[in-house]
């Protein structure tokens, strides 16, 4: 029997000569190289297994995952053309008409957006189907995700927009606005609804209503007093109503609501009245140079900017009217007595330019050199005092 096979076999040779000592060791080396050669290629097989059906699985995974992204694909490029479907028949564009399964099939992918709703509502009033249109609306109300607070509020708008023009249920939606939405928002916006469906008398309640409960908002005030000269066409009202808001408002609230009383009154109704609000008011703030360039600018560009028609070109719109003298001289009064008070350099730099600027536009070369010496004066002066 052989070294080898009395290895294989298990047994021990103690008759072995001493010189077959070395030979016996390699032999054991190299079955033991043999013996982990065999095992390795065991374990190399099982994990060629165990890795392909790894690998498989990926494949799988992968595979899926990319028809995922072309099925998404798919639906980003329908999204598109659907979008531009219904956008091109709003602008009368599109021969192929839209149809309420263009809307369903976009807000399968689109839910939260409101101008998709929206777009949706219009489709049905284009129809005269208005109970639909609040059926979509509805919808809309439950399916948008609740922390898009814009989104629906766009939604409540449009909402309270299609009943104040086509139903009878505004006041219903406007409360229910007002549960799940700022207040003082929806007061404004449906303020600006009511104003363009000319609801006049609705509008004043609501304006009543919003100065009761919102007494303390200048915004609320400045809104209503708006719309008093522009739209409601009340200047006497609007007087009675800038009083109630400087006895409800704060202090630190008059000064910006009457310049805003002063520009409306400007703007739409009585110059004088608006003028000698701000005589008032640089009387009580002659410090405050913001409130003389304001009267300046409201002053000037009421007299020379008379009131526009569409219909005008881009040459008529940019026409200056010619000043008379009176309103000359009452403008460069306001110069004068601007330019009277001790500013700082910079402000006073400021009113002789502007003053400057006033006369090269209704002015002579005599009144620029008043002027120009003026500034000159002014800075002598100063380097009299170094």
């Amino acid at each position: 029997m052989t070294v080898a096979e009395d290895d294989q076999l298990g047994t021990t040779n103690e008759e072995i000569e001493p010189q077959n000592e070395g030979k016996n060791q390699i032999c054991e080396k190299e079955n033991e190289k043999n013996n982990v050669k065999i095992k390795n290629k065991k374990k190399k097989k099982k994990k060629k297994k165990k890795t392909g059906e790894k690998y498989d699985k990926e494949d799988e995974i992968e595979n899926e995952e990319y028809e995922k992204f072309d099925s998404y694909d798919e639906d980003g490029s329908n999204n598109i053309l659907l979008k531009n479907k219904i956008i091109n028949n709003e602008n009368g564009q599109n021969d192929e008409k839209v149809k309420p399964n263009d809307y369903e099939k976009l807000l399968v992918s689109e839910k939260n957006k409101s101008t998709i709703w929206i777009s949706y509502i219009a489709y049905y009033l284009e129809k005269g189907n208005i109970q639909e249109a609040r059926n979509i609306a509805e919808r809309a109300l439950k399916t948008i995700d609740i922390h898009l607070i814009e989104e629906k509020l766009n939604i409540y708008l449009c909402y309270i927009n299609m009943e104040c023009a086509y139903g009878d249920n505004l006041n219903e939606i406007f409360k229910r606005a007002l549960l799940v939405n700022n207040e003082k928002s929806i007061y404004l916006h449906t303020m600006n609804i009511l104003k363009m469906n000319k609801k006049y008398n609705e509008l004043k309640e609501l304006c009543e209503e919003a100065i009761k409960k919102f007494k303390y908002s200048k915004k609320i005030w400045t809104r209503y007093l708006e719309l008093l000269h522009n739209t409601l066409n009340d200047e006497e009202y609007a007087h009675n109503i800038l009083l109630k808001s400087l006895h409800a408002l704060p202090k630190r609230k008059h000064l910006n609501i009457i310049i805003n009383a002063a520009r409306f009154e400007y703007k739409y109704s009585n110059i004088e009245r608006g003028k000698n609000y701000f005589e008032k008011l640089i009387q009580e703030y002659p410090k405050r140079s913001d409130i003389w360039f304001t009267y300046l600018d409201i002053h000037i560009n009421s007299l020379t900017k008379g009131k526009k028609n569409e219909n005008d070109d881009e040459n008529q719109k940019k026409k200056i009217k010619k000043l008379t003298l009176n309103e000359l001289q009452f403008i460069r009064n306001i110069f004068e007595r601007f330019s009277s008070i001790k500013f700082k350099t910079r402000v006073m730099k400021m009113i002789f330019t502007k003053w400057l600027l006033f006369e090269k536009n209704h002015g002579s070369v005599n009144t620029q050199k008043m002027v120009q010496k003026k500034a000159y004066d002014y800075v002598e002066s100063l380097n009299s005092l170094v």
